[in-house]
Formats: structure tokens, C-alpha cells, sequence
């Protein structure tokens, strides 16, 4: 029996069930938080296409090291930089570099 994702017309709450072919979109199942009875239809979750507009692009060599938005020590610009990913005292380091 397979694993379907319902929306429930009533609270709009999105649940999982196991339901045999043979009742989609025929047969009324019951809806967990509402306990209302909802047609068997199930959500199209699959394939969905994302669009990606702009790509990020680090604004310094530590935030490249540690990602977008990270802060705390080691992600001042042109400092030594020391963080759970990188540590260096900025001589002469290769992937910093100083």
C-alpha cells in the first residue's frame, strides 16, 4: 500500500497515509487534526522545478571558508582568521591568502 501526502479541504493540514490504489479520489478518509472526513485526492509533491535567480558569492576569504551570514571570530576581513573550519595565523596560508 503506498505512503500518499493528503491536504485536508476543511483545516487546509497536510498529513500522511497509507491508502490502496483502488480508493484515490474515490473513497473519504479522515483527517487527523480535524477528524473531518476529506476526499482521498492526494498533493502533487513531486518534480517540482526551483528557479534560482542569483548566485552567492563570498565577500571575503573567510566568509568563503564558512558560508553566507556567518559571523564571530575569524570572519573579519583581513584578520587572522580562526574559526571551527580554518585555523591560521594569516602568513603565508593557502587558502586564506595572506
Amino acid at each position: 500500500m503506498p505512503l500518499y501526502d493528503f491536504r485536508c479541504e476543511h483545516c487546509d493540514g497536510i498529513f500522511e497515509q497509507r491508502v490502496p490504489i483502488a480508493r484515490i479520489a474515490t473513497d473519504q478518509i479522515e483527517c487527523p487534526y480535524c477528524q473531518a472526513q476529506t476526499l482521498a485526492k492526494p498533493m502533487i509533491t513531486g518534480h517540482q522545478q526551483i528557479n534560482v535567480k542569483t548566485k552567492w558569492r563570498p565577500g571575503s576569504s573567510a566568509e568563503q571558508l564558512a558560508g553566507p551570514l556567518v559571523a564571530g571570530p575569524g570572519t573579519d576581513k583581513n584578520s587572522a582568521r580562526s574559526s571551527v573550519l580554518h585555523n591560521c595565523k594569516g602568513m603565508n596560508c593557502s587558502l586564506c591568502g595572506i
